[in-house]
């Protein structure tokens, strides 16, 4: 993810956050802000629930992207060692075995997702 689609999302939560919090103590008001677009009380907490979906579904995504992005640049970063070692015949399966080792990772399911990242990129160097 570029970094000026980044701002945009961090600017788009922060909006959507402070609309959504006022939604939530503002819900079945009468004189609340939201009757200038809906005249019924009726969607208050649909709209709020909507809400706070979206600002979960954009977290989840922005969460996934940085934590992929870290795998990437301490992959990034060690290029030079893991040149050398394909250089030295070494499998991506591997230096992926030997990268997990270093992060200190044996076995269970988080291992085995970190595991084909880091094949998945080592494939793209």
């Amino acid at each position: 993810m570029s970094a000026s689609v980044r701002k945009f999302l961090y600017f788009f939560l922060a909006v959507v956050m402070m609309i959504d919090f006022y939604l939530i103590f503002n819900a079945g008001n009468p004189d609340s802000f939201l009757r200038l677009l809906i005249k019924s009380t009726d969607y208050d907490i649909s709209i709020t629930v909507g809400l706070s979906i979206i600002i979960v579904l954009i977290s989840f995504s922005m969460i996934r992207d940085n934590d992929q992005n870290s795998i990437k640049k301490i992959l990034e970063r060690n290029s030079g060692h893991i040149a050398a070692q394909k250089k030295n015949n070494m499998s991506n399966q591997e230096i992926a075995d030997s990268f997990m080792k270093e992060l200190g990772s044996e076995k269970g399911i988080f291992h085995s997702i970190v595991k084909w990242r880091v094949i998945r990129y080592l494939s793209k160097m």
